[in-house]
């Protein structure tokens, strides 16, 4: 039988077609394998390292669980300024306070430290940017040339979605889900700051101090929650006289001064928690539903510890780790494996790392080092084996002491210079750090040292200040005493 020539014309076009489409859905294919990964940064307020369920036979937090076992838990992360503005500008910068010298009280952030923060350069290098929820920070130069999407709330129990007031934690996580729908229709990769204010409280609600959505009211009510380490009378009784009437002791009144009150404020700041692990669940599922999952890296943290009457204090502002670490949590889904990492891991390693991940250079001026060597590495040959710490601001409104320090494995020195007070404590035989040495008479050598070790630091950080902040008038309780 004789083919008409029309009907070989059509199918050799079908066939050519065909071809194109084939050799089309492969480079699609092989442009969404090279596409930089999508990274999802979450920060939740005042979350404290061992308040996860992994580590607590009371909290519950199992969607930040399944996130660790999937992912890389850094058992040893700390904050080097344990108060939120200040935190939450080393995460952005890579600086240390003593560097970008910005707390409450203080002018923006410098021009040049404010045009080196992580979503600057992303947005600069291609990337679509987000951010969502808590803000208080004040950065140089104007909000667009850092975010696509900028969306900073003030701490409230509700706001309003759609016509209806619903718990401000699920607003911050509608807003979330509402920039990942709209940045993965595009054909650039995202980055997304999702800060929650939960668990921070309300510090003007002294009677409830935590709010949370109403369908975790009923959560730990049939638990009897732990008593504080070191809570006892005889722990506030060693402490000096300035932290006995410090703003950890003003606030610890209408916390946790009675057993009663203990169960009940606990409970609600665990509920807070709670809450936040839910909306990590839900944004986890958004992902998962919009097949972003296998290219988007997740990394949880928080901004600082926090004291639950622990030396009966409360809040953040010392020097102990109940104040200064914080879990971390990162989830590379293209390199999926579960790893505990011991090595020291800081708030200022966020942006090199969020660079890294997107394959951006990292600033010669950042403090902080990439995470991940340490992700990727059997046995890491080099890494820091100490920190350095300090809490600079002391309002005029509440008695909080400056304070600075230096952390190792085994020693902790930490000096409130304001206050002439210094401690030293032995992490490895005294993890709960019961037992300041420094004024025993065969540790002053010791002592002495990590007090000079500390000074490096803070010439080196201040030697690392922008013309611009060298120029300013400085913060009258940052200066040492003579």
């Amino acid at each position: 039988m004789k083919v008409p020539i029309s009907f070989l014309i059509i199918l050799l076009n079908c066939f050519q077609v065909c071809l194109v489409k084939a050799e089309t859905d492969e480079e699609s294919a092989a442009s969404i394998e090279n596409r930089p990964p999508n990274i999802l940064f979450i920060l939740a307020d005042d979350h404290r390292w061992d308040l996860l369920s992994r580590n607590s036979s009371q909290v519950q937090t199992p969607s930040l669980d399944a996130l660790a076992n999937e992912g890389v838990v850094f058992e040893n992360a700390f904050v080097t300024t344990p108060i939120c503005a200040s935190s939450r500008i080393s995460i952005l910068t890579g600086l240390t306070e003593r560097t970008h010298d910005f707390t409450f009280g203080r002018p923006p952030t410098g021009k040049e430290e404010s045009s080196n923060v992580y979503p600057a350069l992303l947005k600069r290098a291609g990337y679509t940017t987000g951010f969502v929820g808590k803000y208080e920070i004040k950065l140089s130069g104007e909000d667009d040339e850092r975010f696509d999407y900028f969306k900073p709330l003030l701490q409230s129990k509700t706001n309003e979605w759609e016509g209806t007031q619903i718990p401000q934690t699920h607003y911050i996580r509608n807003l979330a889900s509402k920039f990942i729908k709209q940045a993965s229709t595009g054909d650039k990769p995202w980055v997304l700051a999702v800060n929650f204010w939960n668990p921070h409280a309300h510090d003007t609600d002294k009677e409830d101090q935590f709010h949370y959505p109403p369908e975790f009211d009923s959560m730990y009510s049939d638990v009897d929650i732990a008593k504080a380490n070191i809570s006892d009378d005889k722990d506030f009784e060693t402490l000096p006289d300035f932290l006995k009437t410090s703003m950890g002791r003003i606030r610890r009144e209408y916390r946790f001064a009675t057993e009663e009150m203990y169960q009940r404020i606990v409970k609600r700041h665990y509920r807070a928690i709670s809450s936040v692990d839910d909306a990590v669940g839900s944004l986890n599922e958004l992902l998962k539903s919009l097949h972003l999952d296998d290219n988007t890296i997740i990394i949880y943290t928080g901004d600082n510890g926090y004291a639950l009457n622990e030396r009966q204090l409360a809040g953040k502002w010392f020097g102990w780790d109940e104040d200064l670490r914080v879990p971390l949590i990162i989830k590379d889904p293209r390199n999926p494996k579960h790893k505990e990492i011991s090595e020291f891991a800081l708030n200022i390693d966020i942006a090199p790392t969020i660079l890294d991940f997107a394959g951006l250079p990292i600033p010669a001026g950042y403090q902080g080092s990439s995470l991940i060597p340490l992700i990727g590495a059997e046995e890491v040959d080099e890494w820091r084996d100490e920190f350095f710490f300090e809490h600079m601001y002391q309002p005029k409104r509440a008695p909080i002491p400056p304070m600075y320090g230096l952390r190792t494995a085994h020693w902790k020195f930490v000096n409130f210079y304001k206050n002439d007070y210094v401690q030293l404590y032995d992490l490895e035989n005294d993890p709960l750090e019961t037992t300041n040495l420094a004024y025993e008479e065969k540790y002053q050598y010791l002592t002495n040292g990590l007090l000079q070790r500390a000074n490096v630091y803070i010439e080196k950080y201040e030697n690392a200040r922008s013309e611009e902040v060298k120029s300013r008038k400085s913060f009258e309780n940052t200066l040492l005493p003579n």
